[in-house]
């Protein structure tokens, strides 16, 4: 079976700035049969992550995480579906996820370093920002393969809505700037200036161009 795989193509230096040619994707065969205790998954989501650019130099500093290889596939956070399972605990259909998941279409893996979602569990919906310029029900709807799983394992999906909590809001902001005067809670904003940087601003936030909250300095005056 072919299969597309993401590997590092170079390192961009301790110093250096990654881009994206610093990794190479490439077609490689993966096996038909799997053994015992094994299973084929198709992956679904990969993470990226902060801390993978000390894994794109040959010392990552620290002797928990390590380096990536040149030209070897590179491996984070996953989550996939199986496809076919070996592995007792494992079965067709099942959602698993991996700390050390290949970048790759499809996978092999030992099943004993899976998780899966169980029955009657639940997951929290966090950044859907993706979705919004789409024209599409909120919360995105699930392929009806993925649905069919949801409903048969009683697996709930919800969000937090602020709303919700608006009793909460002034005893909140004051515990909030509290800690914040104490030096207790540090803020990242990114602050852009002008009433006409107003859409730029928006742009830049549904595109991620912002780091912490983006905001729009209308007036720097503060006295009357």
């Amino acid at each position: 079976m072919i299969i597309q795989r993401v590997v590092l193509n170079s390192r961009p230096g301790k110093n250096g700035n990654p881009v994206a040619e610093n990794f190479r994707i490439e077609e490689v065969n993966l096996p038909d049969n799997i053994n015992e205790g094994q299973v084929q998954v198709r992956t679904l989501y990969l993470s990226v992550d902060p801390y993978m650019r000390c894994r794109m130099n040959e010392d990552t500093g620290s002797d928990y995480i390590t380096p990536w290889q040149l030209s070897q596939v590179v491996d984070g956070g996953g989550i996939g579906i199986v496809e076919e399972s070996k592995h007792v605990h494992f079965t067709k259909g099942d959602f698993v996820t991996s700390f050390y998941w290949p970048w790759q279409t499809k996978v092999i893996l030992n099943g004993n370093s899976l998780e899966k979602m169980n029955q009657n569990s639940h997951i929290i919906l966090c950044g859907q920002i993706s979705q919004y310029n789409k024209d599409v029900p909120y919360p995105p709807p699930l392929p009806p393969a993925v649905e069919a799983i949801q409903k048969e394992r009683n697996i709930t999906r919800e969000r937090f809505l602020v709303l919700n909590y608006k009793d909460k809001f002034e005893s909140g902001i004051l515990q909030l700037s509290q800690w914040f005067k104490e030096g207790k809670l540090k803020i990242k904003e990114t602050v852009v200036n002008g009433l006409e940087n107003m859409g730029v601003a928006f742009q830049s936030m549904m595109t991620g161009g912002n780091i912490g909250k983006q905001i729009v300095c209308i007036s720097e005056e503060t006295s009357l």
